[in-house]
């Protein structure tokens, strides 16, 4: 399992638009500045997530941040829930749920493989700051958690 101070698996991943996906490299981003990184199912839990994080205050920890939801989904469903949370970050598709597995962001059911709720820090040198996944689906994320991951880089 992947944890804090980790190598942060870099990822290329989808944003499904309307008008034409772009693509996301972590690594391009934690270049630039510490990202937090949320993988989500597209649920009613990982739609709480989404707006968790979107009410965060992210400038009281540090001044540059990038946030990047990953909804483990297919690129209609993640562009539709995007759509619908008019979210102020980039929410990003991971369809085959491939990175999701490598962040252990998935859970064994009886009926399967079902997504996780998980939360990163990566700093700038692509490692992991922080690494939080939800074992309990109705698990409240810890945002000051994360808050304090941040103010810590």
């Amino acid at each position: 399992m992947l944890d804090a101070g980790d190598p942060a698996p870099d990822f290329d991943l989808p944003r499904p638009l309307a008008d034409g996906d772009e693509t996301y490299r972590l690594s391009a981003a934690a270049h630039e500045a510490p990202v937090v990184v949320a993988l989500l199912g597209a649920d009613e839990s990982g739609t709480a997530l989404l707006r968790d994080l979107a009410a965060v205050d992210w400038s009281r920890s540090i001044d540059r941040l990038s946030v990047l939801g990953v909804g483990i989904a297919d690129l209609d469903t993640v562009e539709a829930l995007a759509t619908d949370l008019d979210l102020p970050f980039p929410l990003l598709a991971d369809p085959n749920a491939f990175f999701a597995e490598r962040y252990d962001a998935l859970a064994e059911t009886p009926d399967g493989w079902r997504p996780r709720r998980a939360l990163f820090v990566v700093d700038r040198s692509c490692r992991f700051r922080f690494a939080w996944r939800a074992e309990d689906p109705a698990a409240d994320p810890p945002i000051d958690d994360v808050l304090g991951a941040l103010e810590s880089i």
